[in-house]
């Protein structure tokens, strides 16, 4: 993983990870990742269905300019990439894997690189039914950086192999998985890299 802060977050995830068994919400303890908390968010499905954000970190909602709780995942996706986001998410819950994304924020200026990270959570069900998670800058904060942008674009996604707190650079297998699974073609717009 290109982050500390990623790697951080996913190790106290496999902390909480026992015997094989998704953590639960309320394993969860805040304090553990007091200093990353501004950049985190849970999701979870609202009334309709729909997965939504329960809860969001200052930072996020000042990244995106305003409050993202009670908004669905996939307002933060440009219009062109809000399907595959939500297909993707779903597909995500229902393997109860941790994945990461590389994506980039699209600010008035130029783009920015962050990495988003994925893992499984449940509220008390059997299954994954809510996921941590965060968006984490890939290079250090700079005012540039804390920029408001407009949407996001998905770059790759992968899974994260569990045995480690690393997160494999390899993330072709997760890709053909991916369209195989959802039999859709995900392609690279160009835009992902764009800075």
């Amino acid at each position: 993983m290109q982050t500390e802060a990623g790697n951080e977050l996913f190790s106290y995830w496999l902390e909480l990870k026992r015997d094989g068994t998704i953590p639960q919400q309320r394993e969860f303890e805040p304090a553990r990742v007091r200093h990353m908390l501004p950049d985190l968010f849970i999701l979870g499905k609202n009334d309709a269905g729909v997965m939504s954000f329960r809860l969001a970190g200052t930072r996020l909602c000042g990244l995106f300019g305003h409050e993202l709780r009670g908004r669905p995942f996939t307002c933060l996706w440009h219009r062109s990439q809000r399907r595959q986001a939500g297909l993707g998410i779903d597909a995500m819950l229902a393997r109860s894997k941790p994945m990461v994304t590389d994506i980039s924020g699209v600010g008035a200026e130029c783009n920015h690189d962050y990495q988003m990270i994925l893992l499984p959570m449940r509220s008390g069900a059997a299954q994954a039914d809510r996921i941590l998670g965060a968006i984490l800058p890939r290079r250090p904060r700079n005012s540039a950086a804390l920029e408001t942008i407009s949407c996001l674009y998905a770059g790759e996604s992968r899974s994260i192999a569990e045995e480690t707190a690393e997160i494999p650079a390899d993330g072709q297998g997760f890709t053909r998985f991916m369209r195989r699974l959802l039999s859709i073609e995900i392609v690279d717009d160009g835009l992902s890299g764009r800075s």
